[in-house]
């Protein structure tokens, strides 16, 4: 049996007690999430998820190079962070930009689609939410 997922899905991150809507967007490479404020003082890496309520901190992250559709280059913080969608427990690495002009604060993107046997369906929205009545 083929895993599938919608279009769109909820996602859960636990590390950062946050369920977002997310885009399963195939142009896209990886994983991206919504943050505000991201700063790195002393070593470690400051942003706030949310209505600003809550601030995290991280001293294990990366920086990597990520290009738009447009082919513009652009530098993001990353970290590793826990996924949850309907059953299925992950571990991605996500990239944290700013993405309060776009409609949903989430994307997921080819690699880890691939990574983790998925195909789109994409007649479907949410095949994996859990408050979804079936």
């Amino acid at each position: 049996m083929e895993k599938k997922v919608g279009r769109f899905e909820k996602i859960y991150f636990p590390e950062l007690n946050l369920k977002v809507d997310s885009k399963i967007d195939t142009g896209a490479y990886s994983v991206s999430l919504h943050v505000e404020d991201i700063t790195e003082i002393d070593g470690k890496l400051h942003f706030w998820v949310g209505e600003k309520s809550n601030k995290f901190i991280y001293d294990d992250f990366n920086i990597i190079n990520v290009k738009s559709s447009f082919g513009k280059k652009q530098k993001r913080y990353s970290i590793n962070l826990k996924m949850v969608m309907g059953d299925f427990y992950f571990n991605a690495l996500v990239s944290l930009t700013d993405r309060k002009k776009m409609k949903f604060p989430c994307l997921i993107g080819r690699r880890f689609l691939y990574k983790h046997g998925f195909l789109v369906d994409v007649r479907k929205k949410n095949l994996h939410d859990r408050n979804k009545k079936m």
